[in-house]
């Protein structure tokens, strides 16, 4: 996965706009979805002291919520808007993926594997990106240090390895 240029006042607005659209329409939509099927399902006795027996169908509304929308989600995904906020979900999908093997990528880094040396290049780079993006200041010390000592061994191996160098099928050889 190719790292492209991110605006990050613009990335930072867009994420906010879209997480506040979903919650907005998260409860609206299941405020929506649980007061029709109560209107249809639910029980128009009540009994004073009892619950309202409701709480089923408000689930299910929230669910219905949920569902609608993953789908505009998915739907919406792949819009020009959403190209930054996709990109770096992604590259956040795939720095779980390394980090459930790190402790074997680590293994084969420490024994000079090319294909493992190059996984943490790109696992560093793209961990400091993302925690620029999202002004994660804490751990960028380590990153840092990280992506400095990655580089020493690349230099003290003669290698050329480069960002572009990495693909997911390293992933799946290692």
């Amino acid at each position: 996965m190719q790292f492209i240029p991110i605006d990050k006042p613009q990335y930072r607005k867009r994420l906010n706009v879209l997480l506040i659209s979903l919650v907005a329409s998260l409860t609206i939509l299941s405020l929506a979805f649980g007061s029709i099927l109560i209107q249809f399902f639910g029980s128009d006795e009540l009994v004073r002291g009892e619950p309202t027996g409701h709480f089923h169908l408000n689930l299910i509304g929230v669910l219905l919520a949920v569902v609608s929308c993953s789908l505009v989600m998915n739907a919406i995904k792949t819009k020009p808007y959403m190209k930054e906020i996709y990109w770096v979900w992604q590259v956040k999908q795939l720095q779980n993926r390394i980090y459930r093997k790190l402790k074997k990528v680590l293994a084969a880094a420490k024994e000079n594997d090319v294909d493992a040396i190059t996984i943490l290049l790109y696992y560093y780079h793209s961990q400091k990106k993302v925690y620029e993006l999202d002004n994660n200041t804490l751990t960028m010390v380590t990153v840092d240090s990280d992506i400095r000592r990655i580089e020493a061994q690349i230099a003290d191996l003669n290698l050329t390895i480069t960002l572009d160098d990495f693909s997911t099928d390293l992933l799946e050889e290692l």
